[in-house]
């Protein structure tokens, strides 16, 4: 139902709208695929680089990392392998008061010197002879320590405890081939904040960092912002990707894995994914902002290319309903070549040609109107006629039949107005002492049988009209109406009025005869009828002053007929002022 009604909505639309709609739908969806396109590959690369960065800084904490323990591995060769230190501290010999005061003391304080990351460096020993401050310490005290019960016979053991770092050498007697544990081993105590430096030049909020050994014993490790049981899952202890993404809880941790090989350590660095993702914000504001720009300059760019076309077919629109309005003198034409502009042309062509068309018919039925009256006319010749007529008139006062006369004077005055001339415009006035006339005759015709009834207003006698409008309206009263009353029925009456109405004259002419049915009344003027000559008078006066103009017919079966005949206010030659 929604579909239909946006359907229905945009078919109802005005055909600029929906060419303006039409572009911009097919404009906007690309732009927003494109935009979604290049937010996601923006994103995308920006969280690549992101870990990249992230992998190098790692990788160079754990270079660091790799270059401190090698070094430390130096110190701790240097001590367990020297031929003095193993004199004293395996074998026992020697002056060993002279040789920890030449040799020991000073080589132990130039290690802590040079090296400030070390916090200390014992050698416990169990000759009791030989014990002196912080650098040579009893070997029984190592028994309560955790790191002794892990001591290996060969290379150095790591271990992390209470954020220190410590490292242990057994001192080997490589004369007999064989390690002895119970004879001294050396300790190096290292500060844990050494080690992690590094880390401050990578700016995370939230990570894990872990050192590991190579059984996957955690050596040190350090957290920010993390779970307090975040621990990584134990697949990563295995070999296995030195990067990529795992879960745990409802969270997604980027992690990455680099060797230390000069310890024979892991580094495991672990952080949350949206810690290191790209703030989208400012991806979205560009990415809208390009949209936008790129909307205002297609807007502008449809609102141009629509107007072009929508502003002929506007025009061209226009002149239509002007044309549909009755005014077919517009010019239409058109300088495209374009369908708009043939389509113009073919309509001004076949505007000429219905104008044409229209002025031929309507001159032709000028023509034939005016030769079938001109025909009526010659058919009398009108000097015998009134000379016939005057005779007539003169012979019956002598013989003082002034019925005659009477009878002789209007058949000549109807004759008189009837020809008016050859002309077919005839002032008002006349054309009424027309119907008159003829309207005396027929009394006389029917033995004053019936009543005539003429009421009109004076100043309607001087506008103009076409002749012979009146006489057949009132022949047909008589002939249909008053003739077909029934014998002691009622007595016969014809009403004629005439007045002014705003800008036309109005006539009316009405019967008390039988009338007609809606059918017949409604033949009468359309349709040449047998019998009703309303048809042509109609017509005429149509063709004269248009088609607001003419006859109208009011008629019941039983209460008579009236027929009501309008035309402008009109003098032939005279451009007379509209009604205010």
């Amino acid at each position: 139902m929604g579909m239909n009604r946006l359907l229905h909505y945009f078919q109802n639309l005005r055909f600029k709208q929906k060419l303006f709609s039409s572009y911009l739908v097919v404009c906007i969806i690309p732009l927003i695929v494109l935009g979604a396109f290049s937010y996601y590959q923006a994103s995308r690369f920006l969280l690549q680089q992101a870990e990249q960065n992230l992998d190098e800084s790692i990788g160079g904490l754990a270079e660091g990392l790799d270059f401190r323990t090698r070094q430390f591995e130096a110190v701790i060769n240097s001590v367990t392998q020297n031929i003095v230190f193993k004199q004293i501290f395996v074998h026992h010999n020697g002056n060993i008061t002279g040789l920890y005061r030449d040799y020991v003391d000073p080589f132990f304080s130039n290690i802590l010197d040079f090296n400030p990351d070390l916090l200390q460096i014992s050698v416990f020993t169990d000759n009791p002879d030989i014990l002196r401050g912080n650098y040579i310490l009893p070997l029984e005290l190592i028994h309560g320590m955790q790191w002794s019960r892990s001591l290996k016979q060969d290379g150095t053991q790591w271990m992390g405890y209470n954020g220190k770092v410590f490292a242990t050498r057994l001192f080997a007697d490589n004369d007999r081939g064989t390690n002895t544990a119970s004879s001294a081993v050396l300790f190096l105590s290292l500060d844990e904040d050494s080690l992690f430096q590094g880390l401050r030049e990578i700016q995370a909020d939230a990570y894990h960092v872990s050192i590991r050994d190579g059984e996957g014993r955690t050596v040190t490790s350090r957290s920010a912002a993390m779970p307090e049981d975040f621990q990584p899952p134990a697949v990563l202890a295995a070999d296995g990707p030195a990067s990529g993404y795992l879960t745990v809880g409802q969270t997604e941790y980027l992690y990455l894995r680099k060797e230390i090989p000069g310890a024979g350590w892991e580094l495991l660095y672990c952080t949350p994914k949206d810690a290191i993702a790209v703030d989208a914000r400012s991806i979205v504001g560009a990415t809208a902002l390009i949209i936008a720009v790129c909307l205002l300059i297609l807007v502008f760019l449809i609102r141009m290319f629509s107007n072009t076309f929508v502003n002929r077919i506007t025009k061209l629109n226009t002149t239509m309903m002007l044309v549909e309005n009755g005014n077919l003198k517009v010019e239409v034409s058109s300088p495209s070549r374009d369908e708009i502009g043939q389509l113009t042309n073919r309509f001004g062509r076949m505007l000429n040609n219905i104008n044409t068309l229209i002025e031929e018919v309507y001159q032709s039925k000028i023509t034939q109107k005016e030769a079938e009256l001109k025909a009526l006319q010659t058919q009398i010749n009108p000097h015998f006629l009134y000379n016939t007529l005057s005779i007539i008139n003169w012979k019956a006062l002598q013989a003082d039949a002034m019925e005659i006369s009477e009878i002789t004077t209007n058949v000549s005055k109807f004759y008189r107005t009837v020809l008016n001339k050859g002309r077919n415009i005839i002032r008002v006035r006349h054309e009424l002492e027309n119907a008159r006339a003829y309207m005396q005759i027929q009394l006389v015709m029917h033995s004053h049988s019936f009543d005539f009834l003429c009421e009109v207003e004076e100043q309607v006698l001087e506008f103009d009209t076409i002749n012979l409008i009146f006489q057949p309206i009132l022949e047909n009263a008589l002939e249909h109406g008053i003739d077909r009353i029934r014998k002691g029925e009622r007595r016969g009456r014809i009403a004629m009025h005439g007045f002014l109405e705003g800008d036309r004259v109005t006539f009316t002419i009405e019967d008390n005869g039988p009338g007609m049915d809606a059918e017949t009344a409604r033949e009468v003027l359309i349709a040449s009828s047998k019998g009703y000559g309303l048809k042509n008078v109609n017509d005429r006066l149509q063709l004269r002053f248009g088609a607001a103009y003419g006859l109208s017919l009011q008629s019941l079966p039983g209460q008579g007929t009236k027929v009501t005949v309008t035309f402008p206010r009109y003098i032939e030659g005279v451009s007379l002022p509209e009604e205010g």
